[in-house]
């Protein structure tokens, strides 16, 4: 045979990187058709993973891939992936990746049966570092998968990644890995978008960069501390803008949420605030971001000031009780809550929106202190708060030191989302904490408050704020917490919890025809809530029809000009009153709804015209709003360089 007809043995090598989802509580996969916050982990060793690959230690044999699959917005079908992954010439390894404590028994019942598909299988993240890192002996649930063939991997991988694969692939991994060495993080690559997995995504243009690992507090309930250590790690900081600016070239990335615990006391944060302030004021790269920081961060001198420059939007700030005294029992205490009103002055007056984070569950607190905590809240002029209930999370000293006093603490790690009620209060009666923090939402979230915040906020945060309020207040309808929540609910019958029989076929899609007309009224009532929202608050938006043809015809083109033209500027004009409510449209079709329950004939033949009319406005405004809002949304794109 000649040598030119021979053909060279390859294996095929593919790991997969998976972000769990986590059960509600029927038991069903908590999974959207679209996703809200893409994963950081998977994008950090989606970029460590590719330059293992391009480093060629696995030599010209071996032909290497990484596929992305999010169980928030993905339906892992492990057979079909073992079908795919794993056969002659083809080896295949499932890393579960930053995998949270909620997450956790989701995250073992899906690596079982990858393991026993044939997948070499491994589990990291914060609940096995964190639970590991403070026990006295391997948490049971840890030991389980243990038991399984699964391999655990306690601590950070940058500097044991390639090593971890390698093993992987030649079929030599460790059960259990404990890398104590926080690794220098200032070379190592940088999170890595991949366009494939953000489509699943409400805005595909969006990116997180961990700037920074670490936390110099030591605070009770935070399981940072304990994971990523109080000694504040930092990436380069050209390396971090030089990603910023390809990814927009590229991609069109143009918002970030810089995930750092605390950027303030990031030591590279004016390098790269400089950086970005650079590519904004210089090379026209009109990149934004939010970033968390603690409570004192306004004080740091220019710190605010270059924030807003470099493009910063909104800040996440760790308020978490307004009681001076629940804060000391926690160990927070870096700030005074005196100071609440003029740190959140000082953000607005640079024109950043306030993200206030706040934690129900503290010792002193009570039904009647929470209510008039939220009310406090409303007072400063918060923008936002996220409402979190106090819970013991393993790898916080709070969940160590129950554990030593026998403390009763809910043994299903499922419920350790901040939604459920995880340990018992002296304060509140069973059932009651729970009711405490879903009218901390639903007062939060309430049309008043938002139309509020929207008319006193500044001009260019309008849409932001309102976008924001859209995902708000769709997760509260949905009774879910906004940062594990999505849009559209998927229930597939079968991906359902282990011990929980899955529903007959015609019983399962019968209620989920149930549930998608109540789905469909709920969506309705909504976009009829963000409609009035906006007549009532929109003098406040930045941007008028004549700016936004003349920035649609510059990136749409002639006929979406066209077209946006007629609708917005045109067909509204012609319509003999400006709506700025819908009271009338709401009460007429209210009335319209009563005569066709009751089969009201004559009176609807009559009323036929009039129908048409209403219909008519309907659609105007419909439209109106819907191009509004999609410019919003979808024209700050930059085009994208090939």
């Amino acid at each position: 045979m000649f040598p030119f007809f021979q053909r060279k043995n390859s294996e095929i090598f593919t790991v997969l990187l998976i972000r769990p989802s986590k059960y509600d509580d029927d038991g069903y996969v908590v999974r959207y058709w679209k996703g809200i916050l893409p994963s950081n982990t998977l994008a950090v060793l989606n970029a460590l993973t590719r330059e293992v690959f391009e480093s060629g230690r696995f030599g010209p044999n071996v032909k290497p891939r990484v596929v992305l699959l999010d169980d928030t917005v993905h339906t892992i079908n492990v057979e079909r992936l073992a079908g795919k992954y794993l056969g002659k010439n083809k080896r295949a390894v499932a890393v579960f990746a930053g995998v949270q404590t909620n997450q956790f028994p989701r995250a073992s019942e899906l690596a079982v049966r990858f393991k026993q598909a044939g997948f070499e299988t491994m589990v990291g993240g914060f609940h096995v570092s964190g639970s590991i890192a403070l026990a006295d002996s391997m948490p049971p649930e840890c030991q389980t998968l243990m038991d399984h063939g699964i391999t655990l991997v306690k601590g950070e991988v940058e500097d044991a990644w390639s090593g971890l694969l390698d093993d992987a692939l030649n079929g030599r991994l460790q059960l259990f890995y404990d890398i104590l060495v926080k690794p220098d993080i200032s070379h190592a690559p940088l999170p890595e978008i991949n366009k494939r997995y953000q489509r699943n995504f409400v805005y595909p243009w969006m990116g997180t960069i961990d700037c920074g690992r670490g936390c110099p507090y030591h605070c009770s309930f935070c399981t940072i501390i304990n994971v990523q250590g109080r000694k504040m790690r930092c990436r380069a900081a050209d390396a971090i803008v030089a990603r910023i600016e390809e990814n927009y070239r590229l991609d069109g990335v143009d918002f970030y949420f810089f995930t750092d615990d605390n950027f303030a006391r990031n030591q590279h944060w004016l390098a790269i605030l400089d950086g970005l302030i650079d590519l904004r004021e210089r090379k026209n790269v009109r990149v934004s971001f939010m970033m968390q920081v603690d409570t004192k961060a306004w004080k740091i001198p220019g710190f605010i000031d270059k924030v807003a420059r470099a493009g910063g939007t909104q800040v996440f700030l760790g308020i978490e009780s307004l009681n001076q005294a629940n804060l000391a029992a926690e160990g927070k205490v870096q700030y005074a809550v005196d100071d609440m009103a003029e740190m959140i002055a000082a953000w607005h007056r640079a024109n950043i929106a306030c993200h206030a984070g706040y934690i129900i569950g503290f010792p002193l607190d009570t039904p009647e202190t929470v209510r008039n905590d939220v009310a406090r809240l409303k007072e400063l002029q918060i923008d936002q708060c996220s409402f979190f209930m106090l819970t013991p999370l393993p790898g916080s000293a709070d969940h160590a030191r129950m554990a030593r006093e026998g403390v009763w603490m809910e043994p299903d790690l499922n419920t350790y989302d901040s939604c459920h009620e995880t340990l018992r209060l002296p304060n509140f009666r069973p059932g009651e904490w729970l009711q405490s923090y879903r009218e901390a939402w639903e007062s939060f979230c309430s049309f008043d408050t938002i139309r509020a915040t929207l008319l006193r906020s500044a001009a260019c945060r309008y849409w932001e704020l309102f976008k924001n309020y859209m995902w708000y207040r769709n997760a509260t309808l949905e009774k879910m917490h906004p940062m594990i929540s999505g849009f559209w609910r998927l229930k597939p019958r079968t991906d359902r919890r282990a011990g929980i029989a899955p529903e007959g076929f015609w019983r399962h899609y019968k209620q989920r025809v149930v549930d998608w007309c109540e789905n469909i009224t709920t969506l309705a009532k909504f976009m009829a809530e963000l409609q009035e929202l906006w007549l009532q608050t929109r003098q406040r938006s930045a941007t008028s029809p004549a700016a936004y043809l003349e920035e649609i015809h510059k990136k749409c083109g002639n006929f979406a000009t066209r077209m946006v033209d007629a609708v917005v500027v045109r067909w509204n004009a012609m319509g003999r009153a400006r709506l700025t409510t819908r009271q009338n449209l709401d009460a007429y079709w209210a009335r319209f709804a009563v005569w066709v329950r009751k089969l009201r004939l004559l009176r609807l033949t009559i009323e036929v015209p009039r129908a048409l009319l209403y219909l008519q406005r309907e659609v105007r405004l419909g439209l109106t709003f819907l191009i509004f809002f999609l410019h919003e949304l979808i024209l700050p794109q930059p085009k994208r360089s090939r």
